[in-house]
Protein backbone atom coordinates (compact mmCIF):
# COMPACT_ATOMS: atom_id res chain seq x y z
CA UNK A 1 0.00 0.00 0.00
CA UNK A 2 2.63 2.52 -0.91
CA UNK A 3 2.06 6.37 -1.07
CA UNK A 4 2.49 6.38 -4.79
CA UNK A 5 -0.21 4.05 -5.37
CA UNK A 6 -3.43 5.44 -8.23
CA UNK A 7 -5.61 6.29 -5.59
CA UNK A 8 -8.19 3.75 -6.76
CA UNK A 9 -10.02 3.19 -3.27
CA UNK A 10 -13.07 5.68 -1.73
CA UNK A 11 -11.29 5.61 1.37
CA UNK A 12 -7.90 8.59 2.05
CA UNK A 13 -5.96 7.90 5.78
CA UNK A 14 -3.76 11.18 6.26
CA UNK A 15 -1.56 10.09 9.14
CA UNK A 16 1.63 9.52 10.35
CA UNK A 17 1.39 8.35 13.89
CA UNK A 18 1.78 4.27 13.29
CA UNK A 19 -0.42 3.23 16.08
CA UNK A 20 -3.25 5.37 14.37
CA UNK A 21 -3.00 3.83 10.90
CA UNK A 22 -2.74 0.19 12.17
CA UNK A 23 -6.02 0.89 14.15
CA UNK A 24 -7.88 2.51 11.63
CA UNK A 25 -6.48 -0.55 8.68
CA UNK A 26 -7.58 -3.22 11.42
CA UNK A 27 -10.98 -1.76 10.96
CA UNK A 28 -11.02 -1.34 7.61
CA UNK A 29 -9.45 -4.81 7.00
CA UNK A 30 -12.86 -6.31 9.33
CA UNK A 31 -14.80 -5.07 6.07
CA UNK A 32 -12.76 -5.52 3.46
CA UNK A 33 -11.83 -1.60 2.67
CA UNK A 34 -8.05 -1.05 1.78
CA UNK A 35 -7.36 2.78 2.20
CA UNK A 36 -4.78 4.69 0.58
CA UNK A 37 -2.45 5.66 3.14
CA UNK A 38 -0.17 8.72 3.16
CA UNK A 39 1.29 10.05 5.91
CA UNK A 40 2.01 14.03 5.47
CA UNK A 41 -0.61 17.08 4.06
CA UNK A 42 0.89 17.88 1.26
CA UNK A 43 0.45 14.12 0.04
CA UNK A 44 -3.22 14.30 1.49
CA UNK A 45 -3.60 17.66 -0.71
CA UNK A 46 -2.48 15.69 -4.06
CA UNK A 47 -5.33 13.03 -3.46
CA UNK A 48 -8.11 15.44 -1.71
CA UNK A 49 -9.97 15.92 -4.71
CA UNK A 50 -10.45 11.91 -5.87
CA UNK A 51 -11.30 10.96 -2.26
CA UNK A 52 -14.92 10.27 -1.27
CA UNK A 53 -13.94 10.25 2.00
CA UNK A 54 -11.05 11.17 4.40
CA UNK A 55 -10.43 10.06 7.30
CA UNK A 56 -7.77 12.41 9.37
CA UNK A 57 -5.63 11.73 12.05
CA UNK A 58 -5.16 14.04 14.94
CA UNK A 59 -1.56 14.28 14.43
CA UNK A 60 -2.59 16.13 11.04
CA UNK A 61 -5.25 18.25 11.81
CA UNK A 62 -3.37 21.04 12.14
CA UNK A 63 -1.67 20.72 8.90
CA UNK A 64 -4.30 19.72 6.85
CA UNK A 65 -6.43 22.97 7.97
CA UNK A 66 -3.53 25.18 7.07
CA UNK A 67 -3.43 24.18 3.61
CA UNK A 68 -7.44 25.06 2.77
CA UNK A 69 -8.19 22.67 0.93
CA UNK A 70 -11.76 22.73 -1.13
CA UNK A 71 -14.48 21.18 -0.05
CA UNK A 72 -15.70 17.58 -1.53
CA UNK A 73 -14.91 14.59 -0.03
CA UNK A 74 -16.48 13.72 3.34
CA UNK A 75 -13.90 14.39 6.69
CA UNK A 76 -13.47 12.41 9.73
CA UNK A 77 -11.53 13.61 12.75
CA UNK A 78 -10.00 10.02 13.97
CA UNK A 79 -7.48 9.81 16.98
CA UNK A 80 -8.01 9.22 21.13
CA UNK A 81 -7.72 12.85 22.39
CA UNK A 82 -11.12 13.97 22.46
CA UNK A 83 -9.93 17.64 23.45
CA UNK A 84 -7.75 17.95 20.34
CA UNK A 85 -9.95 16.34 17.79
CA UNK A 86 -12.63 19.07 19.25
CA UNK A 87 -10.63 21.84 18.78
CA UNK A 88 -10.06 20.65 15.04
CA UNK A 89 -13.47 19.86 13.87
CA UNK A 90 -14.48 23.24 12.84
CA UNK A 91 -11.83 24.37 11.02
CA UNK A 92 -12.25 20.98 8.80
CA UNK A 93 -16.11 20.65 8.82
CA UNK A 94 -15.50 17.17 9.86
CA UNK A 95 -17.51 14.90 12.11
CA UNK A 96 -14.66 13.50 15.34
CA UNK A 97 -14.39 9.57 15.71
CA UNK A 98 -12.56 8.92 18.99
CA UNK A 99 -10.90 5.09 19.17
CA UNK A 100 -11.44 2.34 20.27
CA UNK A 101 -14.59 3.78 21.60
CA UNK A 102 -15.96 4.60 18.07
CA UNK A 103 -14.59 1.86 16.43
CA UNK A 104 -18.33 0.75 15.44
CA UNK A 105 -18.84 3.77 13.75
CA UNK A 106 -15.87 3.44 12.28
CA UNK A 107 -17.02 0.45 10.56
CA UNK A 108 -20.19 1.54 9.72
CA UNK A 109 -18.58 3.93 7.41
CA UNK A 110 -16.21 1.91 5.69
CA UNK A 111 -18.82 -0.57 5.49
CA UNK A 112 -21.76 1.64 3.95
CA UNK A 113 -19.39 3.70 1.56
CA UNK A 114 -20.36 7.05 1.83
CA UNK A 115 -21.07 7.56 -1.99
CA UNK A 116 -21.63 5.58 -5.07
CA UNK A 117 -24.84 3.26 -4.96
CA UNK A 118 -26.30 5.41 -2.11
CA UNK A 119 -29.39 7.52 -2.59
CA UNK A 120 -29.63 11.41 -2.16
CA UNK A 121 -30.31 12.23 1.18
CA UNK A 122 -32.23 15.78 1.84
CA UNK A 123 -31.65 17.55 5.30
CA UNK A 124 -34.53 20.49 5.66
CA UNK A 125 -34.17 23.26 8.05
CA UNK A 126 -35.38 26.53 9.10
CA UNK A 127 -33.27 29.50 9.67
CA UNK A 128 -35.80 30.59 12.71
CA UNK A 129 -38.56 28.78 13.99
CA UNK A 130 -42.19 28.51 12.80
CA UNK A 131 -41.11 29.32 8.89
CA UNK A 132 -42.55 26.12 7.88
CA UNK A 133 -39.06 23.77 7.63
CA UNK A 134 -40.91 20.42 8.61
CA UNK A 135 -43.89 21.01 6.89
CA UNK A 136 -41.67 21.31 3.44
CA UNK A 137 -39.67 18.52 4.42
CA UNK A 138 -42.95 16.49 4.34
CA UNK A 139 -44.39 17.99 1.08
CA UNK A 140 -41.11 17.06 -0.32
CA UNK A 141 -40.92 13.50 0.88
CA UNK A 142 -45.07 13.39 -0.40
CA UNK A 143 -44.12 14.34 -3.73
CA UNK A 144 -41.19 12.34 -4.43
CA UNK A 145 -43.51 9.58 -3.20
CA UNK A 146 -46.37 10.24 -5.62
CA UNK A 147 -43.84 10.85 -8.29
CA UNK A 148 -42.58 6.75 -7.87
CA UNK A 149 -39.86 7.35 -5.49
CA UNK A 150 -39.28 5.28 -2.96
CA UNK A 151 -38.84 7.60 -0.24
CA UNK A 152 -38.72 8.02 3.97
CA UNK A 153 -39.09 10.76 6.12
CA UNK A 154 -37.05 11.58 9.07
CA UNK A 155 -37.67 13.37 11.73
CA UNK A 156 -34.30 13.54 13.92
CA UNK A 157 -35.72 16.72 15.74
CA UNK A 158 -35.97 15.90 19.58
CA UNK A 159 -37.24 18.95 20.39
CA UNK A 160 -39.90 18.73 17.63
CA UNK A 161 -42.61 17.34 19.39
CA UNK A 162 -42.60 14.49 16.82
CA UNK A 163 -43.26 14.73 13.00
CA UNK A 164 -45.72 12.09 12.79
CA UNK A 165 -48.32 14.35 14.42
CA UNK A 166 -48.17 16.37 11.51
CA UNK A 167 -48.77 13.36 9.69
CA UNK A 168 -51.66 12.27 11.68
CA UNK A 169 -49.57 8.92 12.08
CA UNK A 170 -49.12 9.21 15.55
CA UNK A 171 -51.24 5.99 16.10
CA UNK A 172 -49.43 4.45 13.07
CA UNK A 173 -47.92 1.45 14.07
CA UNK A 174 -43.93 0.78 13.53
CA UNK A 175 -40.17 1.57 14.85
CA UNK A 176 -39.92 5.26 16.53
CA UNK A 177 -35.90 6.66 17.14
CA UNK A 178 -36.06 5.11 20.77
CA UNK A 179 -35.69 1.32 19.29
CA UNK A 180 -32.93 2.73 17.60
CA UNK A 181 -31.52 4.09 20.28
CA UNK A 182 -27.92 1.60 20.44
CA UNK A 183 -27.80 0.80 17.08
CA UNK A 184 -24.25 1.34 15.17
CA UNK A 185 -22.17 0.03 12.31
CA UNK A 186 -24.05 -1.90 9.55
CA UNK A 187 -27.69 -2.48 9.61
CA UNK A 188 -29.56 -4.85 7.33
CA UNK A 189 -33.39 -3.50 5.50
CA UNK A 190 -34.92 -1.50 7.90
CA UNK A 191 -38.73 -1.03 5.68
CA UNK A 192 -40.44 -4.10 7.15
CA UNK A 193 -40.35 -1.67 10.47
CA UNK A 194 -41.15 1.14 10.02
CA UNK A 195 -44.62 3.34 9.96
CA UNK A 196 -45.95 4.37 6.94
CA UNK A 197 -48.41 6.76 5.71
CA UNK A 198 -49.78 6.67 1.86
CA UNK A 199 -46.87 4.82 0.73
CA UNK A 200 -44.26 7.22 2.57
CA UNK A 201 -41.90 5.64 5.19
CA UNK A 202 -41.58 7.84 8.49
CA UNK A 203 -39.21 7.58 11.36
CA UNK A 204 -40.22 9.77 13.70
CA UNK A 205 -39.16 10.62 17.47
CA UNK A 206 -41.03 9.25 19.98
CA UNK A 207 -42.37 11.09 23.14
CA UNK A 208 -42.13 8.62 25.54
CA UNK A 209 -38.93 9.66 26.13
CA UNK A 210 -36.52 12.81 25.64
CA UNK A 211 -33.26 10.90 24.95
CA UNK A 212 -31.08 12.95 22.57
CA UNK A 213 -30.10 11.06 19.53
CA UNK A 214 -26.22 9.92 19.09
CA UNK A 215 -24.57 10.45 16.54
CA UNK A 216 -23.34 6.44 15.91
CA UNK A 217 -26.93 5.51 15.75
CA UNK A 218 -27.62 8.38 13.38
CA UNK A 219 -24.91 7.74 11.07
CA UNK A 220 -26.00 3.38 11.51
CA UNK A 221 -29.55 4.25 10.46
CA UNK A 222 -29.27 6.53 7.61
CA UNK A 223 -26.50 4.72 6.26
CA UNK A 224 -29.08 1.36 6.01
CA UNK A 225 -31.87 3.58 4.70
CA UNK A 226 -29.36 5.12 1.99
CA UNK A 227 -28.97 1.39 0.80
CA UNK A 228 -32.83 0.69 0.50
CA UNK A 229 -34.52 3.58 -0.46
CA UNK A 230 -34.21 6.02 -3.59
CA UNK A 231 -34.71 9.33 -1.64
CA UNK A 232 -34.14 10.40 2.36
CA UNK A 233 -35.84 13.62 3.49
CA UNK A 234 -34.39 14.90 6.82
CA UNK A 235 -35.76 17.26 9.34
CA UNK A 236 -33.15 17.56 11.59
CA UNK A 237 -34.34 20.87 13.51
CA UNK A 238 -31.65 23.84 14.66
CA UNK A 239 -30.34 22.32 17.58
CA UNK A 240 -26.54 21.97 17.91
CA UNK A 241 -27.03 18.21 19.18
CA UNK A 242 -24.66 15.40 17.75
CA UNK A 243 -27.45 13.56 16.09
CA UNK A 244 -28.69 16.61 14.63
CA UNK A 245 -25.01 17.54 13.26
CA UNK A 246 -24.62 14.04 11.69
CA UNK A 247 -27.64 14.55 9.49
CA UNK A 248 -26.24 17.48 8.27
CA UNK A 249 -22.87 15.77 7.48
CA UNK A 250 -25.00 12.96 5.85
CA UNK A 251 -27.03 15.00 3.87
CA UNK A 252 -25.91 15.50 -0.14
CA UNK A 253 -28.31 18.14 -0.61
CA UNK A 254 -29.37 20.75 1.50
CA UNK A 255 -32.16 23.21 2.26
CA UNK A 256 -32.15 26.35 3.96
CA UNK A 257 -36.11 27.55 4.80
CA UNK A 258 -35.84 31.76 5.27
CA UNK A 259 -39.13 33.64 6.03
CA UNK A 260 -39.46 36.75 3.95
CA UNK A 261 -39.02 39.30 7.04
CA UNK A 262 -35.93 41.34 8.60
CA UNK A 263 -35.39 39.21 11.51
CA UNK A 264 -35.33 35.91 9.39
CA UNK A 265 -32.71 37.47 7.29
CA UNK A 266 -30.51 38.19 10.09
CA UNK A 267 -31.30 34.55 11.47
CA UNK A 268 -30.25 33.23 8.19
CA UNK A 269 -27.35 35.23 8.21
CA UNK A 270 -25.78 33.53 11.54
CA UNK A 271 -26.87 29.95 10.17
CA UNK A 272 -24.59 30.33 6.76
CA UNK A 273 -21.83 32.09 9.14
CA UNK A 274 -21.43 28.45 10.33
CA UNK A 275 -22.99 26.22 8.53
CA UNK A 276 -21.15 22.84 8.36
CA UNK A 277 -21.86 20.53 5.14
CA UNK A 278 -22.77 20.85 1.59
CA UNK A 279 -23.91 24.59 0.90
CA UNK A 280 -27.48 24.75 1.36
CA UNK A 281 -30.11 25.95 -1.09
CA UNK A 282 -32.30 28.77 0.24
CA UNK A 283 -35.83 28.48 -0.41
CA UNK A 284 -38.01 31.71 0.50
CA UNK A 285 -41.22 31.44 2.34
CA UNK A 286 -43.08 34.47 1.47
CA UNK A 287 -45.09 36.49 4.37
CA UNK A 288 -47.83 38.67 4.22
CA UNK A 289 -47.42 42.46 5.10
CA UNK A 290 -43.14 42.78 5.23
CA UNK A 291 -41.17 44.70 2.75
CA UNK A 292 -38.71 41.88 1.96
CA UNK A 293 -38.87 39.65 -0.79
CA UNK A 294 -37.31 36.92 -2.32
CA UNK A 295 -34.79 39.09 -4.42
CA UNK A 296 -33.86 41.00 -1.18
CA UNK A 297 -33.41 37.53 0.35
CA UNK A 298 -30.76 36.71 -2.35
CA UNK A 299 -29.00 40.15 -2.61
CA UNK A 300 -28.69 40.41 1.84
CA UNK A 301 -27.36 36.54 2.04
CA UNK A 302 -25.32 36.26 -1.15
CA UNK A 303 -26.68 33.59 -2.51
CA UNK A 304 -29.37 32.35 -5.05
CA UNK A 305 -32.66 31.37 -3.97
CA UNK A 306 -34.06 28.03 -5.03
CA UNK A 307 -37.67 27.85 -4.64
CA UNK A 308 -40.32 30.18 -3.30
CA UNK A 309 -42.95 28.83 -1.20
CA UNK A 310 -46.23 30.52 -1.44
CA UNK A 311 -48.02 31.45 2.13
CA UNK A 312 -51.01 29.18 2.47
CA UNK A 313 -52.60 29.91 5.96
CA UNK A 314 -54.53 26.47 5.15
CA UNK A 315 -51.47 24.57 5.67
CA UNK A 316 -51.40 25.42 9.59
CA UNK A 317 -55.25 24.42 9.87
CA UNK A 318 -54.31 21.07 8.16
CA UNK A 319 -51.37 20.03 10.22
CA UNK A 320 -53.81 20.43 13.46
CA UNK A 321 -56.33 18.15 11.98
CA UNK A 322 -53.20 15.70 11.28
CA UNK A 323 -54.00 16.43 7.64
CA UNK A 324 -50.22 15.67 5.85
CA UNK A 325 -49.56 18.19 3.60
CA UNK A 326 -48.67 16.31 0.78
CA UNK A 327 -52.10 14.20 0.72
CA UNK A 328 -53.54 17.45 -0.37
CA UNK A 329 -51.43 18.88 -2.72
CA UNK A 330 -53.55 18.84 -5.68
CA UNK A 331 -55.99 21.14 -4.23
CA UNK A 332 -52.66 23.60 -2.67
CA UNK A 333 -51.78 24.06 -6.55
CA UNK A 334 -49.00 26.97 -5.99
CA UNK A 335 -47.58 25.06 -2.83
CA UNK A 336 -47.57 21.43 -4.77
CA UNK A 337 -45.66 23.19 -7.81
CA UNK A 338 -43.19 24.56 -5.69
CA UNK A 339 -42.46 21.28 -4.07
CA UNK A 340 -41.81 19.37 -7.27
CA UNK A 341 -39.58 22.52 -8.85
CA UNK A 342 -37.37 22.27 -5.66
CA UNK A 343 -37.01 18.18 -5.46
CA UNK A 344 -35.57 18.80 -9.70
CA UNK A 345 -33.29 21.21 -8.23
CA UNK A 346 -32.16 18.79 -4.96
CA UNK A 347 -31.84 15.53 -6.57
Amino acid sequence: MGVNQPLESEFLLASADHRLVDEVLAVAAAVAVEPVVVSDASQAATRWSAAGTVLVGEDLAADVTALSLPAGPTVHLVGSDPARLSAWSMPLRASVIELPAGAAWLTGILAGGEGAGLCPVVSVVGASGGVGASTLAAGLAYRATRSGTSTVLVDADPLGGGIDLLLGAERVGGWRWDRFARAEGQMGDLRPVLPSVDGLSLLSMGRRSSAQLAREPVSAVIGSLRRTYDLVVIDPGRSQLPGSLECGRLATASVLVVACSVRAVAAAQQALGGWAGVPPHVVARRRRGTGVGPGDLADRLRTPVAGVLPEDPDLVAAAERGDPPGRSLRRRRGWGRACAELLGVLV
